[in-house]
């Protein structure tokens, strides 16, 4: 045996410098401010909840490292962006020249359950998205991430030149009510899946709001 390696003390950690801790504790107050948006609501949480629940002993500590509420919903919602985007691409260019309206749907429906899929049990980012859409003040100071919104435009315009023609307040109740069926069901999902420690099916849920989706956007307009 080399009694010289066998004797050599373990090397010490090394150090963590200032900003890899300023950076941790960012991450810490962002996770932690999802989560209690996504359980009690925006209205409900106060900057000071969300530094004690991330053990700050900083009042200011929210301000210094993220900065204003809206910066706070902004940077939480772009942390997930990216992956979605990056998704949201890949389905939108596969599904480019299809005559299939649903598959233009599912372009725009499949990346965030998979996301949601990709974060593990519990989660919180599907009620938090929830969250912050029935809260007007919040929506009005955060607008669609602009990671997502090119491939966005581009997949709405697919799946929309295949829907009837309808007047442009119909239109609108259709698109938004596509919407907050896929928000707040998945919301419903994550919550389900938190209260009983069961994973949520995510590729069924996906599955099942690509069909809902296609349906109400495809569904005849009948006389009034």
């Amino acid at each position: 045996m080399d009694t010289e390696t066998s004797s050599r003390e373990p090397a010490l950690p090394r150090p963590v410098s200032r900003r890899e801790q300023a950076e941790a504790t960012r991450g810490s107050l962002l996770r932690t401010a999802e989560r209690l948006f996504a359980e009690h609501g925006l209205a409900r949480v106060s900057n000071r909840r969300i530094v004690e629940a991330a053990g700050q002993a900083n009042n200011s500590a929210l301000s210094y490292h993220v900065g204003t509420r809206t910066d706070l919903l902004r940077a939480i919602t772009r942390a997930h962006a990216e992956p979605i985007a990056h998704r949201t691409r890949e389905l939108v260019e596969l599904a480019r020249g299809s005559t299939r309206p649903r598959d233009h749907v599912a372009s725009l429906v499949l990346p965030y359950t998979e996301h949601l899929a990709e974060l593990g049990n519990p989660s919180w980012y599907a009620r938090f998205t929830a969250q912050v859409h029935t809260d007007p003040g919040a929506t009005a100071g955060l607008h669609d991430d602009p990671l997502l919104a090119t491939f966005l435009e581009e997949g709405n315009a697919a799946v929309w030149a295949h829907v009837p023609d309808l007047p442009a307040a119909e239109a609108a109740l259709r698109r938004q009510t596509a919407r907050l069926a896929v928000i707040h069901t998945c919301a419903e999902q994550e919550r389900t899946a938190a209260d009983t420690n069961t994973p949520a099916d995510w590729p069924l849920v996906g599955a099942a709001l690509t069909d809902a989706v296609t349906g109400l956007l495809l569904a005849p307009r009948s006389p009034h």
